[in-house]
Formats: structure tokens, C-alpha cells, sequence
């Protein structure tokens, strides 16, 4: 998704794309888009600086970390970036200390931004931390395997313990 700076007018420019899922690698395991991703923002322009902001939504397959099945997971998400001009090779600079709102500055070339990364960047930000398909998950049967969701397994739930748990099993009962 690119957009030649010459063509943003001082009065913003407000746009609404729609990218294919497939020019989008989600390099996570167990996650893929499933539906392409549409982005709706405004550009503004201030000297050579650009801002975006916008909005962006589509939805991933994941799987779920306690039951493994897969499950759809809907994106709707805000985003905002800057976007500077490529400092010239040759031009240095000394070290400086970078600040939080540093994280949101891309850079662009030859008169045009792309906004393919800070989009990308954004899906994998929405991403949890722990995938789990609804709330109540009961996730498998450490015994058998069953997936608990679908109805119980007939496994006794104090079974057998795991044998390097015994000794706590033990003490457990003489707290009894």
C-alpha cells in the first residue's frame, strides 16, 4: 500500500484500502489470516513528515493453547505512525537515546510511504499472548487426551499421580 507524498494534499488525505490476506506473512506459528485486511486512516502532512493514523481490521485463525483446536480470531484495531525521510548515506549522526514515541517512526524513500509495515506490525500486536478460544476452555484430559469441551472423558480426575509427585501426594494426605 503505497502513497506518493506529493499527492497528500495539506488538508489530509483520508483513504480506505482493502490489501490481500496473502501479501501478508504472519511468520507465528498456529496463526494465518484468514480474511483480507482492510485499512480506513488519514494521512497528514507536516514539511517532510508524515502521519498516519488509521484504523484496521481482519480476522486470524489461531489455535488454542489449552484445547488445540482452531478458532477465528476477529482484529479491529487502531494504529498510528510517523513517517521521516531516509537520512543520505554519509550523514552521521552521534548516538542518541531513544524516546517511546520513537517506536512509531518509519522511515520512507523516493517521495513515497509504504504502509504495508506499520499494518503488519500492528496485526502481530493484537496478537494474545496465550490463544485460548473462549473463556471457559477446559482444554484436554491430562490423561487420555479427550478434549474436555466436548463432554467429559470418564477419567478419575485423582487417578494416578505422576511418580515424581508422590512424595507431595503424600504430604497432602497427612495434612488431612
Amino acid at each position: 500500500m503505497f502513497f506518493a507524498i506529493d499527492e497528500i494534499p495539506e488538508a489530509d488525505l483520508n483513504f480506505q484500502v482493502t490489501e490481500k490476506k496473502e501479501d501478508f506473512e504472519i511468520e507465528q506459528p498456529e496463526c494465518s489470516l484468514v480474511q483480507d485486511v482492510e485499512v480506513a486512516g488519514t494521512l497528514s502532512k507536516c514539511g517532510e513528515d508524515i502521519y498516519l493514523s488509521g484504523k484496521i481490521k481482519t480476522e486470524l485463525k489461531l489455535r488454542c493453547s489449552r484445547c488445540l483446536e482452531s478458532f477465528q480470531f476477529p482484529v479491529e484495531s487502531e494504529m498510528k505512525s510517523h513517517f521521516v525521510p531516509r537520512e543520505k548515506p554519509g550523514t552521521e549522526h552521534p548516538e542518541v537515546e531513544l524516546s517511546a514515541s520513537d517506536i512509531e517512526i518509519e522511515y520512507y524513500d523516493e517521495n513515497r510511504i509504504d504502509i504495508n509495515q506499520p499494518v503488519h506490525d500492528q496485526i502481530l500486536l493484537t496478537l494474545p499472548c496465550v490463544a485460548v478460544c473462549r473463556e471457559g476452555c477446559k482444554g484436554l484430559c491430562a490423561a487420555c487426551g479427550n478434549n474436555l469441551n466436548k463432554g467429559p472423558c470418564g477419567c478419575d480426575p485423582d487417578g494416578p499421580v505422576d511418580p515424581r509427585m508422590e512424595v507431595l501426594q503424600s504430604l497432602k494426605e497427612k495434612l488431612k
